[in-house]
């Protein structure tokens, strides 16, 4: 009995350890690795097309109560992300289309919102275990910040900081 105790607690701290948000998390400064995933109509879309300075992907799924708050948190920032033009990608792990679509009927999400399918490779090259992952990545889509859920407000704060240090853009005179 003793034994099995024993057993059980090693493995319970071993997934302890593993599972921590430092250890799942992609440190600042890593590049983001490159995905090519599906959205909703079976389109594919891969992070190294997606032109813009500033990218914020949220890795989660439909059912997770933690994710449903982070979308309520997208939405309350949705004219911020319209205003300067920041994607926002949505991946949902183990979801269909359908599930999907249904879950984000009616929510009043940015222009610039796309939803994707993982595959698997989001999942296993991003280390995602706890959910709601929100991940800021700069112009060379190094990550910024990794974050087990952010709110509106640390979230406006930590891309208008980024959108702040990006260059102006060159004036021409002929």
């Amino acid at each position: 009995m003793k034994k099995k105790l024993l057993h059980a607690v090693n493995a319970w701290l071993f997934v302890a350890l593993f599972t921590t948000s430092a250890f799942c998390q992609l440190p600042s400064g890593t590049t983001a690795p490159d995905f090519t995933l599906r959205n909703l109509d079976g389109e594919t879309v891969s992070l190294s097309n997606v032109e813009s300075p500033v990218v914020v992907l949220v890795i989660g799924t439909t059912w997770c109560p933690g994710c449903r708050s982070q979308m309520s948190e997208l939405e309350k920032i949705r004219e911020f992300f319209e205003a300067n033009r920041i994607p926002v990608i949505d991946i949902f792990i183990q979801e269909t289309a359908k599930t999907v679509r249904k879950y984000l009927k009616g929510k009043k999400l940015p222009d610039t919102f796309v939803a994707l399918l993982d595959d698997g490779q989001v999942h296993r090259n991003y280390r995602v275990y706890p959910i709601p992952r929100v991940l800021v990545l700069d112009n060379s889509r190094h990550v910024i910040q990794d974050s087990l859920g952010m709110d509106g407000l640390e979230l406006t704060d930590v891309l208008q900081q980024l959108l702040d240090r990006q260059p102006a853009p060159a004036s021409r005179v002929d």
